[in-house]
């Protein structure tokens, strides 16, 4: 008789300690799932950041714009062809 109680109450344990480790172990997956989350929307805040920064470093860059400048800006201008010299390397 006391080998039987002890036997219901040993099961009753565990299906106790397998309830707890289920409800434990799906908290558990939410708050992982919740902080996956949030680590995915800044990373495509970053992304967005650095594809900005890139078109703004292609457009600073860009041939065009650094002529202009060099021409306004500096009053710089092409060589006439008297103003050019050639070096030649024996």
């Amino acid at each position: 008789m006391i080998k039987r109680f002890l036997l219901v109450v040993l099961i009753f344990v565990g299906v106790v300690l397998l309830g707890i480790f289920y409800v434990w172990e799906r908290a558990t997956s939410m708050q992982l799932t919740l902080l996956l989350a949030k680590e995915e929307k800044q990373l495509e805040i970053i992304e967005g950041k650095i594809e900005h920064l890139r078109m703004e470093y292609l457009k600073l860059t860009s041939v065009i714009r650094i002529e202009q400048i060099a021409k306004e800006q500096l009053g710089m201008r092409y060589p006439s062809s008297k103003e050019i010299r050639y070096i030649r390397i024996e």
